[in-house]
């Protein structure tokens, strides 16, 4: 899977400060990059082909951001995006933002961005599930990439899942307090910065949790 194209769903609001992230982010790795645009209404592949495919004269790294994805067709997206995105090359970034895409986006990673307090509901809505999977670990994951002041609050949250799990005997006493002890160990070291954000204390939780990827 490409690690350097981005499909990113949602309110225009919230993909346009999630775009300009991902190029603080590359700006301060590879420095100054060029940056060119296109938008869905007026899309044309063989002009998104030829931006990407012609080396920059001042640049080495180049940044493509194509808006209003919900705009470009089925057939587009199947003939000439998707193959030709497998072909890419390392140095330049291809960043895809819109309310919604018409295809699926197979093995590329789709962000879909919230309004802040309706995101954190649902978030806090899974201490009172049964059982938690590796789904939910990810949404915590892709919550706390937007919000990261938000991580006191995600262990408040696992802590109570593990407190209902515990009161409705799913788990024993000696299991509850050990796994409450291993929550505050992972809080402490990733505040220390003994390990870090990604994807260190997203293995130590589904650990902690019993969850199988």
């Amino acid at each position: 899977m490409k690690t350097n194209v981005w499909f990113i769903l949602g309110p225009h609001s919230l993909t346009s400060e999630r775009i300009e992230s991902i190029n603080l982010d590359l700006s301060e790795k590879h420095g100054m990059m060029e940056i060119k645009r296109f938008y869905g209404s007026e899309f044309d592949p063989e002009l998104f082909i030829n931006e990407i495919t012609e080396a920059s004269l001042f640049f080495e790294y180049k940044i493509v951001i194509v808006h209003q994805m919900e705009e470009i067709d089925k057939k587009t997206w199947e003939n000439v995006i998707f193959p030709f995105l497998e072909k890419i090359p390392e140095n330049i970034f291809v960043i895809f933002e819109g309310i919604s895409i018409k295809v699926k986006t197979g093995d590329y990673t789709v962000e879909h961005l919230e309004e802040e307090e309706n995101l954190r509901k649902k978030i806090f809505k899974k201490s009172w599930k049964k059982r938690l999977n590796a789904k939910d670990i990810y949404e915590v994951s892709q919550f706390l990439k937007m919000y990261p002041y938000e991580f006191a609050s995600v262990i408040g949250v696992i802590e109570k899942y593990l407190q209902n799990l515990f009161l409705s005997k799913a788990i024993s006493e000696q299991a509850f307090l050990e796994k409450i002890k291993n929550l505050s160990d992972i809080d402490f070291k990733l505040k220390s910065g003994r390990i870090p954000n990604e994807p260190g204390w997203e293995v130590l939780l589904l650990n902690l949790l019993d969850i199988s990827c």
